[in-house]
């Protein structure tokens, strides 16, 4: 019967496993798009460069046991990230063959719908091999195979940072069990990749000298010491985040009623329980203090997903067989309890995740760019590009050299920038000032580089940084660009530039030359701007001037740019306007005659609004 039970649950496990699969296969969007690709492509050129088996910020060993299911494609990486909850669940099970029951069932749909845990299975990123990594450390320790423990603890510094709050639990437990042969063995994987990076790299302790975290707060910024746990529903849901809760106290009631059962559950909430707080704790403190890259993403907390489950689901579940209670009703109470947690959970998940993963506004605008890039790059000799994504879409494989460059900043202090002839430069507003620390504005008063092409996003979307989003092509050669300055309307001159126009004002109760204007819903509009003329290469709609709300609600009154086309809206641009000065910038690539555009003043208050030294000018930039 028992060998029946086993093939079942294997069965049942697998068509989770697959499932997931499946809906990543059936998913037009990536999730975590830069990060994801760029460890996807460490991966499946590592066979091709194998110096990329030690690819430090890659995680080498994730990247070794990865390469293989990436040579399928980006979904690849689902497929191993599938494999690994697999494997955790295996790991998982000698504990739950203690309690029986539902409890082996319910683990991995459990540990699959906590949503940052099933959203990396998606993503096909390092954390759920990490945690498959704790699970077997975990199983060894149970198993008091202290060797092997301390091994796999050994590896897991190439797997993942987090091993900083998980491995001193583990050791820890080695030393209370008194096994001190054991300890040594917690060097061997620095001594292997050690010896291997002394060959390669010509550095033994590359693992420390080559630390990638070493971004700066200024860069990914910081934020509040409780950031992870006032977003703990939305990081593992509703229904974990609650029975996780409740679990330390059954746990307790259990340890002190139930000897035969305190060793498990000492275990569970050494190396289990203190680490997954350990690994919060950890997290919440870099990123309230900035340091160490952290940017303060939910998905690093999947590293101690697995654990959360473990630790949650083991006491739950043993409390949950009271002898009081007759087999058949406990099976129904089981049954129900399993039932309404699984529904819960879907819930929870669809809530924070909606499957199939459809691409996000920036995300289609990532692969629009990149999938142009791929049809022109034929026109140019290599080309040199920040967003890890843009080269995927592209189809660029950024380790050949003779086609491709992933850049990550230039040296500004020389005269040459290190580009050949004929390089298209591929300048994005998300990495290229922040991680690349190359602002756009240096390029482009660059007499060697010839902007071919701006390519902004239907809307206005900010990236890290604050920087508004947009996509700059260049070419290597000599050219030369001119800027015109058109002020279209200045304080106390009016207009400067015959356009369409409406200002519904009204006299300033304080006699002033401002611009007051009623509580109409639309009370300003200016049309058909000149922006396009021969040899333009783009222009920058720039409005400026301050704001005084008066009676109006606060972010009731936005100002808005549009443009349409023949076939429809071309892009749209708002900001809402707050107490004081305002100065906007809007960059526009060039637009045909039949292109309309449009300025207006959206307040939806009702209220009456009053503009001081508004001005509205055009920039054009000019190939000359």
């Amino acid at each position: 019967m028992r060998s029946y039970t086993n093939f079942f649950l294997i069965i049942w496990n697998c068509l989770w496993a697959v499932s997931m699969v499946l809906v990543r296969c059936m998913s037009d969007g990536l999730l975590e798009g830069g990060d994801s690709i760029q460890h996807y492509q460490i991966a499946r050129y590592s066979w091709s460069d194998p110096e990329l088996l030690l690819h430090h910020w890659g995680k080498p060993l994730f990247t070794l046991f990865a390469s293989p299911f990436a040579q399928l494609g980006h979904w690849g990486m689902s497929l191993f990230n599938a494999c690994c909850v697999l494997a955790t669940a295996w790991a998982a099970d000698v504990f739950l063959r203690r309690i029986g029951g539902l409890a082996r069932w319910m683990f991995v749909p459990s540990l699959m719908l906590v949503p940052v845990q099933g959203t990396m299975v998606f993503a096909g990123m390092t954390e759920v091999f990490f945690g498959l990594l704790t699970m077997l450390v975990v199983r060894a320790l149970y198993e008091e195979r202290y060797v092997l423990a301390m091994i796999v603890v050994s590896f897991m510094p190439f797997a993942r940072p987090e091993y900083i709050a998980f491995a001193p639990f583990a050791v820890a437990w080695v030393m209370m069990k008194g096994q001190w042969r054991a300890l040594p063995f917690v060097v061997t994987g620095h001594v292997i990749y050690g010896s291997i990076g002394r060959v390669v790299l010509g550095d033994a302790l590359w693992a420390f000298t080559r630390d990638p975290y070493t971004w700066s707060k200024e860069v990914y910024g910081h934020g509040s010491a409780f950031h992870f746990l006032g977003n703990a529903f939305d990081i593992y849901g509703t229904p974990l985040v609650v029975t996780f809760l409740v679990a330390p106290f059954v746990g307790f009631r259990l340890w002190r009623r139930r000897p035969e059962e305190r060793p498990v559950l000492t275990l569970l909430a050494v190396v289990g329980l203190l680490p997954v707080l350990a690994i919060w704790l950890v997290h919440s403190v870099l990123w309230w203090k900035g340091l160490k890259g952290s940017l303060g993403l939910f998905r690093v907390l999947a590293t101690a997903a697995p654990l959360a489950v473990l630790v949650t689901l083991y006491p739950l579940a043993f409390a949950g067989r009271p002898s009081a209670i007759s087999s058949a009703k406990r099976g129904w109470v089981s049954l129900v309890a399993a039932g309404s947690y699984l529904i819960t959970a879907v819930w929870a998940f669809l809530n924070v995740q909606p499957l199939p993963v459809e691409p996000w506004p920036y995300d289609a605008f990532i692969r629009k760019v990149g999938e142009h890039i791929g049809d022109i790059k034929g026109k140019y000799g290599r080309v040199v590009y920040f967003h890890p994504t843009l080269g995927y879409y592209a189809g660029l494989n950024p380790y050949d050299e003779s086609t491709a460059w992933p850049c990550w900043g230039f040296d500004t202090t020389l005269a040459d920038l290190g580009l050949r002839p004929n390089d298209l430069v591929v300048w994005d507003a998300h990495f290229g000032p922040n991680e690349a620390r190359t602002p756009v504005e240096m390029l482009l008063q660059r007499p060697d580089l010839k902007l071919v092409e701006l390519i902004v996003p239907e809307e206005r979307m900010e990236v890290l940084g604050g920087h508004v989003m947009e996509v700059h092509l260049f070419e290597r050669s000599d050219g030369v660009r001119t800027e015109v300055t058109i002020p279209v309307l200045e304080p106390g001159k009016g207009f400067l530039v015959e356009v369409p126009h409406r200002l519904d004002t009204e006299a300033c109760d304080d006699g002033a030359q401002d611009l007051c204007f009623k509580g109409t819903e639309f009370p300003m509009e200016i049309t058909a701007l000149p922006f396009a003329v021969d040899g333009s290469l783009y222009a920058v709609l720039r409005i400026s001037g301050s704001f005084d709300q008066q009676q109006a609600a606060p972010s009731s009154v936005d100002l808005v740019f549009s443009e349409e086309g023949p076939s429809g809206k071309l892009s749209y641009w708002s900001e809402t306007l707050v107490q004081g000065p305002f100065r906007f910038e809007y960059r526009i690539p060039p637009r045909q005659p039949e292109v309309s555009n449009k300025i207006y003043i959206w307040n939806r208050s009702g209220a009456a609004i009053r503009m001081k030294d508004l001005r509205v000018e055009i920039i054009r930039t000019i190939a000359s």
